[in-house]
């Protein structure tokens, strides 16, 4: 039973507190925290706040004593993702000597920072490697609960926190990693499946931060690539191993007709520019040639009229873009900004944009 002392409202959200909970809180040591139920209450999320917990909650409970369920599929999940990355961390200390400085569980994939700026494709690959080879072995993952004075028995991949006090829970992965931890693990290592690295990007100006997924995240993930894959494959008319190659011809003549494309435009512009200028309608000796198009030949127009003389605004979508040398267009922007507050825009001297609903008509008034 799971005894809640009482019910908090914070604007649309519901907590039930409680001094006790058998729900792991959302952001300990960077794991994701348990879901379930707690009566006919949908547990969203759980905190941890000055000792009590918060179990975020669907609808309003009363206080008292309830029955509870744990989504133990979610818990299986976090103990892959989490044993997982102990293993890869520890790889990398083996091969590179890299330290992990930071983790991060969330719930579409986990992250590792590793203390450099620059990663070797060749030893992340490598440290993927040694990391599923350990999964494959199916090593005993152990829970060893020792105290402070005896941490000097146990080789630790990292240091203990000055602030964790009392009993000290240790996972040791077979002799290959042991370390300090609270959160969720495996029993052995083969029920985590597998372990993939999906990306990595520099953070922080001299690390690096890597995207991994294990166990049925890592299937899921290979499914959906497996998927794209074969849609590209089928949209190329190429067998799998071809795509690449059909999709770099593919991109070089998109490359090829766009600059025809733009060529074509600009020859256009260029033809009925003369045209437009003789039409172009007058305010207090300014020509103003107003275009309303989605068609791409507006972009070239301003370089075949004389600027000195017109001013041009040409409409796409809600957004003027209003070109001149004839009047400065940052004040003539600000005007009408000022006039129509929901507007937005900017721009300099000789160029600028409005975007908003207003009439081409009212922008003429303050010519």
């Amino acid at each position: 039973m799971l005894k809640i002392k009482e019910i908090k409202k914070e604007k649309n959200t519901i907590y039930a507190l409680s001094e006790k909970s058998p729900f792991y809180p959302d952001g300990k040591g960077g794991q994701l925290g348990d879901r379930g139920k707690i009566g006919n209450a949908n547990v969203l999320m759980v905190e941890l706040k000055n000792n009590i917990f918060f179990h975020k909650i669907d609808k309003e409970i009363e206080p008292g004593d309830y029955d509870f369920e744990i989504d133990i599929k979610r818990r299986k999940d976090i103990a892959q993702q989490h044993t997982a990355q102990h293993i890869l961390s520890a790889a990398f200390e083996q091969i590179a000597d890299l330290d992990t400085v930071g983790f991060r569980m969330a719930e579409e994939y986990t992250t590792i920072d590793l203390n450099t700026a620059r990663l070797d494709e060749k030893l992340e690959l490598e440290a993927e490697k040694l990391s599923n080879e350990i999964i494959q072995k199916c090593l005993p993952v152990e829970e060893i609960i020792t105290t402070k004075n005896e941490l000097g028995n146990y080789n630790l991949r990292k240091e203990l926190s000055e602030k964790i006090q009392g009993d000290i829970r240790l996972i040791k992965i077979g002799d290959f990693d042991i370390n300090p931890c609270g959160g969720f693990h495996v029993k052995n290592t083969g029920e985590i499946g597998l372990v993939k690295i999906i990306s990595k990007e520099k953070v922080k100006g001299n690390l690096t931060r890597l995207y991994f997924l294990a166990g049925n995240r890592a299937i899921k993930d290979y499914n959906e690539r497996i998927k794209i894959t074969k849609t590209i494959s089928n949209l190329m008319t190429s067998k799998i191993e071809d795509v690449p190659k059909r999709v770099e011809e593919t991109i070089n003549k998109m490359k090829e007709y766009k600059s025809k494309y733009e060529k074509l435009n600009e020859k256009f512009a260029e033809l009925i520019a003369r045209d437009l200028l003789n039409k172009a309608e007058i305010i207090n000796e300014i020509k103003i040639i107003y275009l309303d198009t989605e068609d791409d030949y507006i972009n070239y127009l301003p370089k075949f009229l004389p600027m000195e003389e017109v001013l041009y605004i040409a409409k796409k979508g809600n957004r003027f873009e209003i070109s001149s040398k004839k009047i400065n267009c940052k004040d003539l922007i600000n005007k009408i900004k000022k006039a129509y507050p929901e507007l937005k825009g900017g721009g300099g001297e000789n160029r600028g944009s409005i975007i908003g609903n207003i009439d081409i008509s009212e922008i003429k008034k303050y010519l």
